[in-house]
């Protein structure tokens, strides 16, 4: 489904969007919102979804908008992870659309973007959600979501209320676009933060980043952020960190609560045991949150107990023992939390996730996110096109119906499987499976492994989860002995790769293929509504490929398309390569619809 592209070109500001909310619709639906806004460059749609996934179990009416939409433009759009209709879809983006040309602003038309983020705003109001969950389309203060207010309702930076803000990990991406450096990008992403609001910061591997979102968030809404650590840290939410000057810093430290100075005692370690979940901790009474009562860890954590606000501060403060609780205060909360979603960075994205649930419910009146909710909707999360096993049949097209991602199996569901049960055609039928390995009864040759991966970060992930399952695999073939006793004989990869203009292909495919790999080469289609989207040459990406370090050892193949890569991998299906398509997430949703794939279509439990 297309909508005019005559619109379409990127114009980041708010100027546009705000003028139509206020002045151009019959009213502004926005009022009648209370939202969780993500940012960062890798994770945000996974922590949509936890959070989302989350919430329906628990209940709620949930809305989710996402960024870019999948295989059509109004998947993007849901209420309880179902797209809203095509037609009503259409019929809504007309309406705006002849709205704006009406109304002849002096900022100029909407763009495609703030036409789509409008007809979500209104689809969600009119359909009263409970809260709706919206992921950033580009950067963050200067995109066409950031529109909404403060959690109290009452602040001039928007209407409707902003509850929780999440900045997933920040990198290089849309360079120019939104920031020239990374410093410039974290500023950007970090411009949805909102005064009194509640911030979860996720795990930053750019010390940059990390110090400039410190820093902002400690501005706009000090003693309300959730630093979120992979593993345990002494030091888990002190400010001081992007203070440059020792005598600002001095004055500073002097000024903060024990809250704002110790900071809130939130982390979360990943147990990597054969049920993948993830181990968070949080304070056992919303006090803690709010002034830094006494909190101690019986996992090391070996940090001085806060005395509650109200109390006298002593000259110099006791140390308490490791693994005691300071005298009269109760330990923290600890919770295993399942870990569907495939990919090690996977426990961030839950992190974040399970921390701004745990303040919705703590802060904000979500009293049905109990904790076995909350794991329940991280059992049924679902993100299609990353880390995803697509079944591929002896005739090029999915043969059987594997696992229910749906099914409640722990053998399946707990593997880091990213599976959903598939539509079903009248010719054929595909499906995704919820497994992350293969037993001797499988055949490499009959999956594909599809993932949205078109960044550095996300290729080193990649490659990782690449090479687990390929151990896994070997160890498989060694112990059934389906391929004698060589252990050391692992499968090499077949990369399908496409990608959109102005990405660094080099760095993405030297973190992928080593030697003895095979790259094939593919273009993807057009996306709706993304005229700035350009797909890149199959000659371009083999010349990019050729400067990669073992490009002497890796066999690059061009194709004229996605359809003769797939014909071409039927011809030559076998259990010596493991095949991964890769690159761009239009690549991806060219493959579901080769598989004829509809994830959104499901019925739901």
């Amino acid at each position: 489904m297309t909508v005019s592209d005559s619109t379409g070109r990127i114009k980041l500001g708010l100027e546009r969007i705000i003028n139509f909310f206020e002045h151009v619709l019959p009213s502004d639906p926005r009022a009648k919102l209370r939202i969780v806004h993500v940012a960062g460059t890798n994770g945000k749609g996974s922590v949509c979804a936890l959070i989302s996934e989350a919430l329906i179990a628990g209940g709620y009416r949930v809305g989710t908008f996402n960024s870019p939409h999948f295989l059509e433009v109004n998947d993007a759009v849901r209420i309880q992870g179902v797209p809203i209709p095509v037609s009503e879809y259409a019929e809504l983006r007309s309406w705006i659309s002849s709205l704006d040309a009406e109304a002849q602003a002096p900022s100029g038309p909407l763009t495609l973007f703030e036409q789509a983020t409008v007809a979500t705003v209104w689809w969600f109001a009119q359909n009263e959600v409970d809260l709706a969950v919206i992921e950033v389309g580009m950067g963050g203060l200067r995109d066409a979501t950031n529109v909404f207010g403060t959690a109290d309702g009452r602040s001039s930076l928007g209407v409707g209320r902003s509850l929780v803000q999440c900045i997933c990990p920040v990198d290089a991406d849309h360079l120019g676009m939104i920031g020239n450096t990374i410093e410039e990008i974290a500023h950007e992403k970090a411009g949805i933060m909102r005064p009194g609001s509640w911030v979860v910061i996720g795990s930053q591997d750019h010390v940059e980043a990390f110090h400039k979102i410190r820093q902002i968030a400690h501005r706009i809404s000090p003693g309300r952020i959730v630093n979120v650590r992979r593993q345990p840290s002494y030091d888990l939410h002190v400010p001081k960190f992007a203070i440059k000057h020792a005598d600002k810093e001095a004055e500073l430290s002097a000024q903060m609560t024990d809250a704002q100075r110790f900071g809130l005692p939130s982390w979360a370690s990943f147990n990597g045991t054969g049920r993948r979940c993830l181990r968070v901790k949080y304070p056992p009474t919303l006090e803690i949150y709010k002034v830094g009562h006494a909190y101690c860890s019986h996992s090391g954590d070996h940090r001085p107990p806060l005395q509650p606000q109200s109390q006298p501060q002593p000259q110099q403060k006791q140390q308490t023992p490791p693994h005691e609780c300071a005298p009269g205060m109760n330990p923290p909360v600890e919770l295993d939390l399942p870990l569907v979603l495939a990919g090690y960075y996977q426990a961030g994205n839950a992190s974040i996730a399970f921390y701004a649930l745990d303040v919705l419910r703590t802060h904000f009146g979500f009293t049905k996110l109990t904790d076995a909710v909350i794991q329940t909707g991280f059992q049924n999360v679902r993100w299609p096109g990353r880390l995803s096993w697509l079944r591929f049949g002896s005739d090029g097209m999915g043969m059987s119906t594997p696992h229910s991602h749906r099914s409640g199996s722990s053998s399946d569901t707990n593997s880091a499987g990213n599976g959903v049960s598939s539509t079903r055609s009248s010719t054929r039928s595909n499906s995704v499976s919820g497994r992350s390995s293969f037993d001797e009864s499988d055949l490499l040759g009959n999956w594909i492994l599809a993932d949205g991966a078109h960044n550095e970060p996300a290729a080193v992930e990649l490659r990782k989860y690449v090479d687990t399952t390929l151990r896994r695999v070997t160890q498989q073939r060694y112990i059934h002995a389906t391929r004698g006793r060589d252990y050391q004989n692992t499968p090499n990869v077949r990369w399908i790769v496409g990608f959109s203009g102005g990405k660094d292909m080099k760095g993405i495919l030297n973190n992928l293929a080593l030697p003895g790999d095979l790259i094939w080469a593919v273009p993807f289609s057009q996306p709706d509504e993304m005229p700035w989207i350009s797909c890149t040459e199959p000659d371009k990406i083999e010349a990019a490929a050729g400067e990669i370090d073992s490009s002497d050892k890796v066999l690059v193949t061009k194709f004229a398309s996605l359809a003769d890569a797939l014909a071409r991998l039927a011809e030559e299906k076998s259990d010596t390569y493991m095949t991964v398509l890769c690159g761009s997430l239009y690549l991806v949703a060219d493959l579901y619809r080769e598989l004829q794939i509809d994830p959104f279509n499901h019925p739901r439990s």
